[in-house]
């Protein structure tokens, strides 16, 4: 590969989930990577038995760029995407793309995160998402999970590590030195406190609709009590995110009453219109309701027990 200033290392983080990875490891080995850049891949598993290694050992020959695979054993969402941090900056990467275990990527994704990223002169850009559910889902769950995507060129608040590149200029020890918090390991929103802690430092993040993945669902995932304990905890996090920006929790809390208030009052008329209205009120009270068990001091831990 030619030389270039330019040097991607794609970071994928995995736990226990074989079956998915294959696929995610089997659609990154058909991209396509843009011309003139270096390309590197690294796997991190937080599996400390080394469970992913068979699957990295298997697909790794097939990719079109250099693989490495380490293990971290310390447990936690942040962990290990600080390890793909860390390891890229030993790479010497110039940017950093991610997406997750559980998701398929277009031929094109990589080619169209670097093109936005370079077109748009921003610090990171977000690609699309579209979530596939199975079959048997139910039409309301698959109309609540929408899919994430943006017009081209918006400008965003929050870089999800689900579909992203972003300059290393924003960890590196001599730029913003940014890491993700190890205070969100295990009830995820770790992307939006790095994502805040950019753009406090000025930087910016841009669309990138053109970048595709395909995030498959598992039938765990694929239910409406799912949603509910999803936004529940989506609440009680918030919460968290709030105090550690010293953000006006006082003032959060009288909109989440109030939220509450009026979306029980308006649900019996909401059954008139169908599912999805008085569905959708139910998960933003979830949410409210979840806020205020944050404000005991309770933590959403789901991703220290499940891996679907």
């Amino acid at each position: 590969m030619e030389d270039s200033k330019d040097r991607i290392v794609i970071g994928l983080c995995t736990f226990n989930r074989p079956e998915p990875l294959k696929e995610a490891l089997d659609s990154l080995s058909q991209i396509d990577t843009p011309e003139k850049v270096e390309v590197e891949f690294v796997l991190v598993d937080n599996d400390e038995n080394a469970g992913a290694k068979y699957i990295f050992d298997a697909y790794a020959p097939n990719m079109p760029f250099k693989c490495n695979y380490f293990v971290e054993k310390d447990r936690g969402l942040a962990h290990v995407r600080n390890r793909v941090v860390e390891e890229a900056l030993k790479l010497h990467a110039t940017a950093i793309a991610m997406f997750d275990d559980d998701e398929i990527v277009a031929q094109e994704w990589l080619v169209e995160l670097y093109k936005a990223f370079k077109e748009s002169g921003s610090d990171g850009v977000a690609g699309t998402v579209y979530r596939l559910l199975p079959m048997d889902s139910s039409n309301l769950v698959k109309k609540l999970w929408s899919s994430c995507k943006e017009p081209a060129n918006v400008t965003l608040r929050l870089l999800p590590t689900n579909n992203c590149l972003f300059s290393t200029n924003l960890v590196d020890p001599d730029g913003g030195n940014i890491r993700f918090n190890n205070a969100f390991n295990f009830s995820g929103r770790e992307d939006l406190v790095f994502s805040f802690d950019a753009l406090f430092q000025g930087a910016k993040f841009t669309s990138a609709p053109q970048a595709i993945v395909i995030e498959k669902f598992s039938k765990g995932r694929s239910t409406f009590k799912y949603l509910l304990r999803r936004w529940f905890d989506t609440g009680v996090t918030d919460v968290m995110v709030a105090r550690h920006y010293s953000f006006r929790v006082g003032k959060r809390t009288l909109k989440e009453v109030f939220n509450i208030m009026w979306r029980c009052l308006i649900l019996p008329f909401l059954l008139l219109r169908g599912a999805r209205p008085p569905a959708a009120a139910i998960l933003y009270i979830a949410a409210s309701l979840g806020w205020l068990w944050g404000l005991f001091g309770k933590k959403a831990n789901y991703y220290l027990k499940h891996t679907d």
